[in-house]
């Protein structure tokens, strides 16, 4: 298993798409898909970012989906509405942009996120539909891994505004 944290250039590519989901009867849980971006860059190729993301999967902790997610810890942090995620390198953390007033309070106030990482780069349409379809064939061909996550301290030190 490759287990090396991906370097800066690797990073920087990673692509974010959040959500809430409100299972039947029961409370609401943050979404957090994280992908790559297609390779684009001279070097890049799909090994490449299949090797990249299984890494940064590893240092997470993520579990097969096929399985309950494994709690990865208090690896979440919101400072004036900047959510950024713990990957595991002292004093480097992963920016998460796009993130909804709603997402951002839900995490504030102590709930669950579901990381989702998919080892495929990113799907080409945008919308909910894209993503679902996308989700779904990682699962069937298991190339996505998972993890639950919450807020790393009490949100009497949050500041959302």
């Amino acid at each position: 298993m490759i287990t090396k944290t991906p370097g800066l250039a690797f990073l920087a590519d990673l692509t974010y798409s959040t959500g809430l989901h409100y299972a039947a009867g029961g409370a609401p849980i943050a979404q957090l898909l994280m992908t790559h971006a297609p390779p684009r860059k001279q070097g890049e190729t799909l090994d490449w970012i299949d090797a990249g993301m299984r890494a940064l999967s590893a240092c997470l902790g993520l579990g097969p989906v096929r399985q309950d997610p494994p709690d990865i810890g208090p690896r979440l942090t919101l400072h004036q509405a900047v959510v950024s995620l713990d990957y595991g390198v002292e004093k480097c953390r992963l920016l998460i942009p796009g993130t909804s007033q709603r997402w951002q309070r839900h995490v504030a106030d102590g709930g669950p996120v579901h990381v989702l990482l998919s080892f495929e780069p990113a799907p080409d349409g945008r919308t909910q539909e894209d993503y679902a379809r996308f989700i779904e064939h990682c699962i069937v061909a298991d190339t996505v891994r998972w993890g639950t996550t919450y807020a790393s301290y009490p949100r009497r030190r949050w500041r959302l505004n």
